[in-house]
Protein backbone atom coordinates (compact mmCIF):
# COMPACT_ATOMS: atom_id res chain seq x y z
CA UNK A 1 0.00 0.00 0.00
CA UNK A 2 2.95 2.49 0.83
CA UNK A 3 4.89 1.96 -2.54
CA UNK A 4 1.33 2.42 -4.41
CA UNK A 5 0.77 5.65 -2.82
CA UNK A 6 4.52 6.88 -3.53
CA UNK A 7 4.08 5.39 -6.73
CA UNK A 8 0.88 7.55 -7.16
CA UNK A 9 2.98 10.84 -5.75
CA UNK A 10 5.66 10.41 -8.12
CA UNK A 11 3.25 10.07 -11.08
CA UNK A 12 1.74 13.37 -9.77
CA UNK A 13 5.03 15.08 -9.35
CA UNK A 14 6.45 13.87 -12.75
CA UNK A 15 2.70 15.44 -14.65
CA UNK A 16 3.26 18.66 -12.36
CA UNK A 17 6.61 18.62 -13.61
CA UNK A 18 6.29 18.40 -17.36
CA UNK A 19 3.31 20.56 -17.55
CA UNK A 20 5.17 22.88 -15.39
CA UNK A 21 8.36 22.99 -18.13
CA UNK A 22 5.78 22.67 -21.48
CA UNK A 23 3.86 25.71 -20.65
CA UNK A 24 5.52 27.17 -17.37
CA UNK A 25 8.25 30.25 -17.07
CA UNK A 26 11.74 28.86 -19.81
CA UNK A 27 14.36 27.97 -17.10
CA UNK A 28 17.15 30.62 -16.89
CA UNK A 29 20.83 29.87 -18.34
CA UNK A 30 24.01 31.76 -17.05
CA UNK A 31 26.54 32.14 -19.21
CA UNK A 32 30.11 33.05 -17.92
CA UNK A 33 31.98 33.65 -21.79
CA UNK A 34 35.25 34.51 -21.36
CA UNK A 35 38.24 34.91 -23.78
CA UNK A 36 39.60 31.15 -23.12
CA UNK A 37 36.42 29.14 -21.67
CA UNK A 38 32.95 29.36 -21.25
CA UNK A 39 31.18 28.13 -18.35
CA UNK A 40 27.21 27.51 -18.10
CA UNK A 41 24.45 27.55 -15.31
CA UNK A 42 21.43 26.18 -15.67
CA UNK A 43 18.44 26.95 -13.05
CA UNK A 44 18.03 24.02 -10.81
CA UNK A 45 20.81 21.90 -12.29
CA UNK A 46 24.32 23.61 -11.62
CA UNK A 47 27.21 24.46 -14.03
CA UNK A 48 26.47 22.09 -16.25
CA UNK A 49 29.23 23.08 -19.18
CA UNK A 50 32.75 23.88 -19.44
CA UNK A 51 34.32 24.67 -22.57
CA UNK A 52 37.48 26.32 -24.15
CA UNK A 53 35.87 29.38 -26.51
CA UNK A 54 37.77 28.39 -30.21
CA UNK A 55 35.90 27.94 -33.51
CA UNK A 56 36.99 26.22 -36.37
CA UNK A 57 36.49 28.32 -39.85
CA UNK A 58 36.63 26.42 -43.19
CA UNK A 59 38.56 28.90 -45.21
CA UNK A 60 37.50 27.42 -49.03
CA UNK A 61 33.87 27.71 -47.84
CA UNK A 62 34.11 30.62 -45.17
CA UNK A 63 31.89 28.29 -42.70
CA UNK A 64 32.34 27.66 -39.24
CA UNK A 65 32.51 23.89 -38.72
CA UNK A 66 33.69 23.05 -35.49
CA UNK A 67 33.37 24.39 -31.14
CA UNK A 68 34.61 24.32 -28.07
CA UNK A 69 37.37 21.55 -27.13
CA UNK A 70 37.25 19.64 -30.17
CA UNK A 71 38.30 22.75 -31.61
CA UNK A 72 40.94 23.43 -29.00
CA UNK A 73 41.99 20.47 -29.67
CA UNK A 74 42.80 21.25 -33.37
CA UNK A 75 44.87 24.49 -32.64
CA UNK A 76 48.50 24.59 -34.25
CA UNK A 77 47.14 21.11 -36.24
CA UNK A 78 45.23 22.15 -39.04
CA UNK A 79 45.49 21.70 -42.52
CA UNK A 80 45.67 25.09 -45.21
CA UNK A 81 42.02 25.55 -45.58
CA UNK A 82 41.07 25.49 -42.03
CA UNK A 83 41.35 28.02 -39.08
CA UNK A 84 41.26 27.39 -35.54
CA UNK A 85 40.15 31.28 -34.05
CA UNK A 86 39.23 32.82 -31.02
CA UNK A 87 35.33 34.87 -31.55
CA UNK A 88 36.42 36.67 -28.26
CA UNK A 89 38.89 39.06 -27.80
CA UNK A 90 39.80 40.44 -24.93
CA UNK A 91 36.33 39.79 -22.75
CA UNK A 92 34.98 41.73 -25.99
CA UNK A 93 33.40 39.90 -29.10
CA UNK A 94 35.57 40.14 -31.99
CA UNK A 95 33.58 37.80 -34.19
CA UNK A 96 29.72 37.96 -34.28
CA UNK A 97 28.87 35.17 -36.53
CA UNK A 98 31.79 32.74 -34.71
CA UNK A 99 30.41 33.84 -31.36
CA UNK A 100 26.88 32.92 -32.33
CA UNK A 101 27.96 29.43 -34.10
CA UNK A 102 30.03 28.53 -30.89
CA UNK A 103 27.06 29.21 -28.66
CA UNK A 104 24.29 27.20 -30.58
CA UNK A 105 27.28 24.17 -30.69
CA UNK A 106 27.73 24.63 -26.67
CA UNK A 107 24.80 25.35 -25.16
CA UNK A 108 23.06 22.61 -27.58
CA UNK A 109 25.30 20.14 -26.25
CA UNK A 110 25.10 21.59 -22.38
CA UNK A 111 21.03 20.96 -22.83
CA UNK A 112 21.00 17.78 -24.57
CA UNK A 113 21.34 15.26 -21.15
CA UNK A 114 18.34 17.38 -19.47
CA UNK A 115 16.41 17.07 -22.66
CA UNK A 116 14.50 14.01 -22.05
CA UNK A 117 13.61 15.40 -18.30
CA UNK A 118 13.01 18.73 -18.60
CA UNK A 119 11.42 20.52 -22.00
CA UNK A 120 13.58 23.41 -22.80
CA UNK A 121 12.82 24.84 -26.19
CA UNK A 122 13.67 28.98 -24.97
CA UNK A 123 14.89 30.32 -22.05
CA UNK A 124 16.28 33.45 -20.02
CA UNK A 125 20.21 33.97 -20.61
CA UNK A 126 22.57 36.27 -18.15
CA UNK A 127 25.68 37.10 -19.80
CA UNK A 128 28.57 38.45 -17.61
CA UNK A 129 30.55 41.28 -19.27
CA UNK A 130 33.56 42.91 -18.57
CA UNK A 131 33.25 46.56 -17.16
CA UNK A 132 34.31 48.93 -19.50
CA UNK A 133 32.06 47.97 -22.66
CA UNK A 134 30.28 50.60 -24.80
CA UNK A 135 26.39 50.60 -25.58
CA UNK A 136 27.31 49.18 -28.70
CA UNK A 137 29.24 45.99 -27.53
CA UNK A 138 27.05 45.60 -24.81
CA UNK A 139 23.51 45.36 -26.98
CA UNK A 140 26.21 42.87 -29.58
CA UNK A 141 25.96 40.46 -26.78
CA UNK A 142 22.26 40.74 -26.74
CA UNK A 143 21.76 40.24 -29.99
CA UNK A 144 24.07 37.44 -29.89
CA UNK A 145 21.81 35.69 -27.20
CA UNK A 146 18.65 36.72 -29.07
CA UNK A 147 19.46 35.17 -32.01
CA UNK A 148 20.02 31.66 -30.33
CA UNK A 149 17.06 32.07 -29.15
CA UNK A 150 17.18 33.28 -25.57
CA UNK A 151 13.51 34.79 -24.53
CA UNK A 152 15.15 37.75 -22.46
CA UNK A 153 19.09 38.71 -22.58
CA UNK A 154 20.31 40.44 -19.17
CA UNK A 155 23.78 41.33 -18.69
CA UNK A 156 25.54 41.29 -15.68
CA UNK A 157 28.74 43.04 -14.61
CA UNK A 158 32.34 40.52 -14.07
CA UNK A 159 32.73 41.59 -10.45
CA UNK A 160 29.31 41.82 -9.03
CA UNK A 161 28.67 38.06 -10.07
CA UNK A 162 32.44 37.55 -8.75
CA UNK A 163 31.05 39.63 -5.37
CA UNK A 164 28.08 37.09 -4.94
CA UNK A 165 29.52 34.12 -5.78
CA UNK A 166 32.23 34.29 -3.15
CA UNK A 167 29.82 35.65 -0.98
CA UNK A 168 30.70 38.52 -0.40
CA UNK A 169 29.14 41.40 1.43
CA UNK A 170 28.58 43.54 -2.05
CA UNK A 171 25.09 44.66 -1.08
CA UNK A 172 26.34 46.13 2.52
CA UNK A 173 27.64 49.46 3.04
CA UNK A 174 31.24 48.30 3.79
CA UNK A 175 34.11 47.80 0.43
CA UNK A 176 35.04 45.19 -1.16
CA UNK A 177 38.43 45.17 -3.31
CA UNK A 178 38.61 42.05 -6.13
CA UNK A 179 41.06 41.60 -8.71
CA UNK A 180 39.70 39.30 -11.51
CA UNK A 181 42.88 38.14 -13.37
CA UNK A 182 41.19 36.01 -17.06
CA UNK A 183 42.09 34.85 -20.14
CA UNK A 184 43.02 38.62 -21.70
CA UNK A 185 42.04 41.50 -19.43
CA UNK A 186 42.62 41.89 -15.62
CA UNK A 187 40.08 44.16 -14.14
CA UNK A 188 40.36 45.57 -10.46
CA UNK A 189 37.14 46.56 -8.90
CA UNK A 190 35.64 48.01 -5.66
CA UNK A 191 32.08 47.51 -4.30
CA UNK A 192 29.88 48.80 -1.90
CA UNK A 193 26.18 48.72 -1.32
CA UNK A 194 25.58 46.72 -4.75
CA UNK A 195 27.34 48.80 -6.92
CA UNK A 196 30.64 49.03 -8.61
CA UNK A 197 32.42 52.03 -6.55
CA UNK A 198 35.62 52.26 -8.85
CA UNK A 199 37.50 50.38 -11.30
CA UNK A 200 40.42 49.64 -13.31
CA UNK A 201 40.91 47.50 -16.66
CA UNK A 202 44.09 46.29 -17.98
CA UNK A 203 44.52 44.24 -21.34
CA UNK A 204 46.82 41.39 -19.39
CA UNK A 205 45.81 37.73 -18.52
CA UNK A 206 46.23 34.18 -18.86
CA UNK A 207 47.23 34.44 -22.72
CA UNK A 208 49.70 37.18 -22.32
CA UNK A 209 51.30 34.85 -19.62
CA UNK A 210 51.50 32.16 -21.96
CA UNK A 211 52.68 34.00 -25.19
CA UNK A 212 55.41 35.57 -22.02
CA UNK A 213 56.76 31.55 -22.03
CA UNK A 214 56.74 31.19 -25.74
CA UNK A 215 59.01 34.37 -26.47
CA UNK A 216 60.62 33.41 -23.53
CA UNK A 217 62.22 29.76 -24.79
CA UNK A 218 62.22 31.30 -28.12
CA UNK A 219 64.59 34.00 -27.22
CA UNK A 220 66.63 31.99 -24.44
CA UNK A 221 67.09 28.51 -25.33
CA UNK A 222 66.25 28.60 -28.95
CA UNK A 223 63.17 26.81 -28.88
CA UNK A 224 59.78 27.27 -30.80
CA UNK A 225 56.84 25.96 -28.94
CA UNK A 226 53.31 26.69 -29.45
CA UNK A 227 50.41 27.54 -27.23
CA UNK A 228 49.09 24.18 -26.00
CA UNK A 229 52.16 23.98 -24.93
CA UNK A 230 53.10 26.84 -22.64
CA UNK A 231 49.21 26.16 -21.35
CA UNK A 232 50.98 23.00 -19.84
CA UNK A 233 54.03 24.60 -18.97
CA UNK A 234 52.00 27.35 -17.13
CA UNK A 235 49.63 24.83 -14.91
CA UNK A 236 52.72 22.53 -13.90
CA UNK A 237 54.85 25.28 -12.70
CA UNK A 238 54.77 25.02 -8.73
CA UNK A 239 55.33 28.27 -5.95
CA UNK A 240 56.49 31.50 -6.70
CA UNK A 241 57.53 32.00 -2.78
CA UNK A 242 59.47 29.10 -2.99
CA UNK A 243 59.96 27.76 -5.83
CA UNK A 244 62.58 24.70 -6.18
CA UNK A 245 65.18 23.33 -8.63
CA UNK A 246 62.68 20.58 -10.14
CA UNK A 247 62.72 20.60 -13.87
CA UNK A 248 60.33 20.55 -16.31
CA UNK A 249 61.23 18.74 -19.90
CA UNK A 250 59.66 21.00 -23.03
CA UNK A 251 59.53 19.92 -26.52
CA UNK A 252 59.66 21.69 -29.74
CA UNK A 253 61.49 23.15 -32.51
CA UNK A 254 64.90 24.22 -32.90
CA UNK A 255 65.22 27.48 -34.03
CA UNK A 256 68.82 26.36 -35.49
CA UNK A 257 68.43 23.28 -37.19
CA UNK A 258 64.29 22.80 -37.74
CA UNK A 259 64.55 19.50 -35.88
CA UNK A 260 62.70 18.69 -33.16
CA UNK A 261 64.60 19.24 -29.67
CA UNK A 262 63.79 18.83 -25.84
CA UNK A 263 65.05 20.43 -23.28
CA UNK A 264 65.26 20.66 -19.55
CA UNK A 265 64.72 23.64 -17.37
CA UNK A 266 64.02 24.94 -13.54
CA UNK A 267 60.90 25.76 -12.81
CA UNK A 268 61.26 28.56 -10.96
CA UNK A 269 63.06 30.18 -13.82
CA UNK A 270 59.93 30.15 -15.97
CA UNK A 271 58.74 32.52 -13.94
CA UNK A 272 61.14 35.24 -15.48
CA UNK A 273 58.77 36.22 -18.09
CA UNK A 274 55.89 36.64 -15.83
CA UNK A 275 56.91 39.15 -13.01
CA UNK A 276 56.68 41.96 -15.98
CA UNK A 277 53.12 40.93 -15.92
CA UNK A 278 52.24 40.62 -12.17
CA UNK A 279 54.55 44.18 -11.62
CA UNK A 280 52.07 45.34 -14.29
CA UNK A 281 48.77 43.72 -11.72
CA UNK A 282 50.37 45.13 -8.94
CA UNK A 283 50.91 48.79 -10.39
CA UNK A 284 46.79 48.71 -11.51
CA UNK A 285 45.97 47.50 -7.85
CA UNK A 286 48.30 50.74 -6.29
CA UNK A 287 46.87 52.96 -8.68
CA UNK A 288 43.05 52.08 -7.59
CA UNK A 289 43.42 52.21 -4.05
CA UNK A 290 45.31 55.37 -4.67
CA UNK A 291 41.68 56.57 -6.20
CA UNK A 292 39.70 54.49 -3.66
CA UNK A 293 37.15 57.05 -1.58
CA UNK A 294 39.40 57.45 2.09
CA UNK A 295 36.02 55.47 3.99
CA UNK A 296 36.61 52.85 1.91
CA UNK A 297 40.37 52.18 1.99
CA UNK A 298 39.68 51.44 5.68
CA UNK A 299 37.90 48.49 4.77
CA UNK A 300 40.60 47.56 2.11
CA UNK A 301 43.12 47.61 4.65
CA UNK A 302 40.76 45.44 7.48
CA UNK A 303 39.40 42.95 4.54
CA UNK A 304 42.15 43.06 2.12
CA UNK A 305 42.13 42.17 -1.31
CA UNK A 306 40.22 38.91 -3.18
CA UNK A 307 42.09 37.29 -5.88
CA UNK A 308 40.09 35.51 -8.61
CA UNK A 309 39.34 34.51 -12.75
CA UNK A 310 41.20 31.26 -14.10
CA UNK A 311 44.56 32.90 -14.08
CA UNK A 312 45.46 33.36 -10.65
CA UNK A 313 45.94 29.44 -10.11
CA UNK A 314 49.85 29.72 -9.87
CA UNK A 315 51.02 28.19 -6.46
CA UNK A 316 51.23 31.36 -3.68
CA UNK A 317 50.31 34.27 -5.90
CA UNK A 318 48.27 35.14 -3.24
CA UNK A 319 51.37 35.71 -0.80
CA UNK A 320 53.44 36.71 -3.69
CA UNK A 321 51.16 39.80 -3.84
CA UNK A 322 50.82 39.95 0.04
CA UNK A 323 55.08 40.29 0.03
CA UNK A 324 55.02 43.16 -2.48
CA UNK A 325 51.86 45.30 -1.98
CA UNK A 326 52.09 45.27 2.12
CA UNK A 327 48.27 44.22 1.73
CA UNK A 328 46.48 41.05 2.79
CA UNK A 329 45.68 39.26 -0.31
CA UNK A 330 43.47 36.00 -0.40
CA UNK A 331 42.50 33.83 -3.20
CA UNK A 332 38.87 32.74 -3.36
CA UNK A 333 38.04 28.94 -3.06
CA UNK A 334 37.99 27.64 -6.42
CA UNK A 335 38.37 31.30 -7.96
CA UNK A 336 37.93 30.11 -11.69
CA UNK A 337 34.29 29.02 -10.67
CA UNK A 338 33.71 32.15 -8.98
CA UNK A 339 31.58 33.74 -12.07
CA UNK A 340 29.51 31.31 -12.75
CA UNK A 341 28.57 30.24 -9.23
CA UNK A 342 27.54 34.31 -9.07
CA UNK A 343 25.16 34.34 -11.99
CA UNK A 344 23.97 30.79 -10.14
CA UNK A 345 23.14 32.95 -7.17
CA UNK A 346 21.71 35.99 -8.69
CA UNK A 347 18.96 32.96 -10.75
CA UNK A 348 18.30 31.88 -7.02
CA UNK A 349 17.73 35.25 -5.85
CA UNK A 350 15.63 37.51 -8.78
CA UNK A 351 15.23 40.30 -6.66
CA UNK A 352 18.80 41.24 -6.58
CA UNK A 353 19.05 40.24 -9.84
CA UNK A 354 16.67 42.92 -11.23
CA UNK A 355 18.62 45.38 -9.58
CA UNK A 356 22.38 44.49 -10.78
CA UNK A 357 21.20 43.35 -14.39
CA UNK A 358 21.69 45.46 -17.14
CA UNK A 359 18.63 45.30 -19.71
CA UNK A 360 17.40 46.21 -22.78
CA UNK A 361 14.01 46.37 -23.79
CA UNK A 362 14.66 46.51 -27.20
CA UNK A 363 17.85 46.31 -29.41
Amino acid sequence: MRRRQTYQLDLKKSASQWLRDLFGSPPFIGIDLGSINIRIFLEDRGIILKEKVFVVKNKTTNEYIIAGDEAYEMLGKTPPNLEVQRPIERGRVSDFDGVEFFLNKVIKKALEPYQKSQFIKRYHLIFVIPLGLTEVEEMAVVEVGKKIGAKEVLLVETPLATGFGIKAPILENTGTFIVDVGGGTTEVSLMALGGVVLYKVIKVGGTDFNQAIINYLRLRYGLLIGEKTAEDIKLSLDSIINSTNDLVEVSGRSIETGMPKSINIKKKLLYEPLYPYFGQIMDLIREAIEETPPELVKDINRKGIILSGMSVNFPDLDKYFNRELKLTVNLCPEPEFSVIRGLGWLISHQDVLKKVSIKFDKI
